[in-house]
C-alpha cells in the first residue's frame, strides 16, 4: 500500500513538473508561437542543431542565392566550438536562437541544470556576436515547470513549428522532404529543418537531404504565391493584428450561425456568391426596364462571400487597389449567377434581385442599377453594420474611413433578369427569352 502511494506521488510531481507543462505549451500554446500571423502571405524558416561546419555553410549559400532570412536555433556548445561559423551566421542577416547549451532534454533535469542549459547558450551567443538572443527553442521541444517560468520571467519568445518536416530521420530523402513540407505549407507557417546530425537519435548525413531538399522547397513556396520572411518580421507582423484577426474570427462564427439560421448558403459553382430565396414584403416596385417586383413575389438575395474575398487581399494592400479586387471578382462572378439563375427551376419565377452596399461605386458601370435607400432606422443600422464591416476586414480599416466617409451610403443596387442573362456565352442564351428582373437585397460586402 505504501508503494502504491509512493508511486502515485512520483507519477504527479513527474505529471505536474514535466508533463503538463510540455502539454500545456505544445498542445495548448500557451506562451509559445508555432505558427505566423496569416493573411500576409509569409512564411517563417527555422534551422535546428548547428552550427555544423559541414552542413551550415551549405545552407547559408543556398539561402543567399534565394535572398531569404532564417533563424537558426544554436546549440551553446557548438557556438563555443565554431565561433566564426556562428558569426557568419549573423553577418548573413539570419537571427540566431537558442536551443540548449548540449542539446539536453530539459523534461526532467532539476530547477538549476535548467537554468544552466538556457543561460550558458544566451551567454555564448552575447559573448560571440554582442547581442542577446531573444527566441528559445528547447531541445525537442520539451519543458519543464521551471523552464516555462524562466523562459517567460526572462522575456524569451518560445518559437515551436507548425508541423515536422522528419528530416532528420533515416528514411528521410530530398523527396520526402519536399512532399512533407510544400504538401502542408501554408500561409504563417513556421517550418523546421535541421543542420546537424550530432543530436540523438539524428541520422548520420540526414542534413545532406536538406541541402538537397532546401532549393526545391524555396522555389516551391514561391510558386504556391508565399514568401519566406524573417522570425523577427514575422512576430511584429502577429503583434500587429492580433487584436484585429480576433474581431475577424468573432464576427467570422457569429455571421456563420446567422447564415445558418437565415437559410444563406454559398451559391454551387461559385467562390464568391452566397444566396437565399426570399418573398418581397414591400411596396410595389417599378425597374428601369419596365418591370414591377410586386409583394409576395420572390426574388433572390445576393450576398458577396468575404472569406473569398479576404483570401484575395492583404494587409499592406492600398484601399484602391483592394477596391478595383472586388470589382474584378464581382464582375466575374456574374455570368456563374446567370448560369444558375437559368437552370435552377427553383428560380424560374424569381423577378428582382438586389444587393444592400455601402461600396456601389462603380457597379452601375457593370450593369447594375444603384438605388437609394429610405431613409430611416433600417438605412442608418445598414450604413453603420456595413461601415463596421469594412473597418474590421478592409486593409485600410477604421483609419481610412475619415477621409470618404461621407460616400459611404448604403444603398440599393439592382441588375434585372435580362440584363443578367447578357452574362451568359450567345449558346446558353438561345431559348431563354425572360425579361424578368432579379433583385438581391444581401449585403455586397
Amino acid at each position: 500500500m505504501e508503494t502504491s502511494l509512493f508511486l502515485k506521488i512520483i507519477f504527479l510531481c513527474v505529471f505536474f513538473y514535466s508533463l503538463a507543462p510540455t502539454l500545456l505549451v505544445r498542445l495548448g500554446r500557451v506562451g509559445a508561437v508555432a505558427r505566423a500571423a496569416r493573411g500576409y502571405g509569409r512564411v517563417a524558416l527555422t534551422f535546428d542543431d548547428g552550427p555544423d561546419p559541414n552542413y551550415t555553410p551549405q545552407i547559408l549559400d543556398i539561402l543567399n542565392r534565394y535572398q531569404v532570412k532564417a533563424c537558426f536555433f544554436v546549440v551553446g556548445s557548438k557556438v563555443r566550438a565554431y565561433p566564426e561559423l556562428t558569426r557568419q551566421i549573423l553577418l548573413a542577416g539570419h537571427a540566431i536562437g537558442n536551443h540548449g547549451f548540449r542539446h539536453k532534454a530539459i523534461w526532467l533535469l532539476s530547477p538549476l541544470a535548467t537554468r544552466r542549459e538556457i543561460t550558458e547558450t544566451n551567454l555564448a551567443i552575447e559573448e560571440l556576436t554582442g547581442q542577446k538572443t531573444i527566441y528559445c527553442r528547447p531541445a525537442w521541444g520539451l519543458f519543464n515547470l521551471f523552464s516555462v517560468w524562466y523562459c517567460w520571467l526572462k522575456g524569451q519568445k518560445v518559437i515551436l513549428w507548425t508541423y515536422m518536416s522528419w528530416d532528420w530521420t533515416k528514411k528521410a530523402t530530398p523527396e520526402s522532404i519536399c512532399r512533407k513540407v510544400l504538401g502542408r505549407v501554408k500561409d504563417g507557417a513556421i517550418i523546421i529543418l535541421h543542420d546537424s546530425d550530432s543530436a540523438p537519435g539524428a541520422a548520420k548525413g540526414s542534413p545532406a537531404q536538406v541541402v538537397e531538399a532546401l532549393p526545391r522547397i524555396l522555389d516551391g513556396i514561391e510558386e504556391k504565391g508565399l514568401r519566406v520572411a524573417s522570425l523577427e518580421e514575422i512576430m511584429n507582423l502577429k503583434q500587429k493584428i492580433t487584436l484585429r484577426r480576433l474581431f475577424r474570427r468573432i464576427w467570422s462564427l457569429a455571421d456563420m450561425i446567422v447564415r445558418r439560421l437565415s437559410g444563406i448558403t454559398d451559391m454551387p459553382g461559385s467562390k464568391i456568391w452566397r444566396i437565399a430565396l426570399r418573398r418581397y414584403r414591400g411596396s410595389e416596385w417599378a425597374m428601369h426596364d419596365g418591370s414591377v417586383l410586386k409583394p409576395g413575389e420572390h426574388y433572390l438575395e445576393l450576398h458577396v462571400n468575404n472569406d473569398r474575398y479576404m483570401a484575395l487581399i492583404d494587409e499592406n494592400m492600398s484601399v484602391e487597389r483592394a477596391s478595383i479586387i472586388a470589382m474584378r471578382e464581382v464582375l466575374n462572378g456574374l455570368p456563374k449567377l446567370a448560369e444558375f439563375l437559368k437552370s435552377d427551376k427553383r428560380l424560374e419565377n424569381v423577378n428582382v434581385v438586389m444587393g444592400i452596399t455601402i461600396l456601389h461605386r462603380g457597379l452601375g458601370r457593370i450593369g447594375f442599377t444603384v438605388a437609394d435607400m429610405k431613409p430611416g432606422l433600417f438605412k442608418t443600422f445598414t450604413g453603420c453594420y456595413e461601415r463596421w464591416l469594412l473597418g474590421v476586414f478592409h486593409p485600410g480599416g477604421f483609419k481610412k474611413q475619415k477621409s470618404y466617409r461621407e460616400k459611404l451610403i448604403p444603398k440599393y443596387v439592382i441588375m434585372t433578369r435580362q440584363d443578367l442573362m447578357k452574362r451568359l456565352p450567345a449558346k446558353a442564351c438561345q431559348g431563354d427569352g425572360s425579361s424578368d428582373t432579379i433583385v438581391s437585397r444581401g449585403r455586397f460586402f
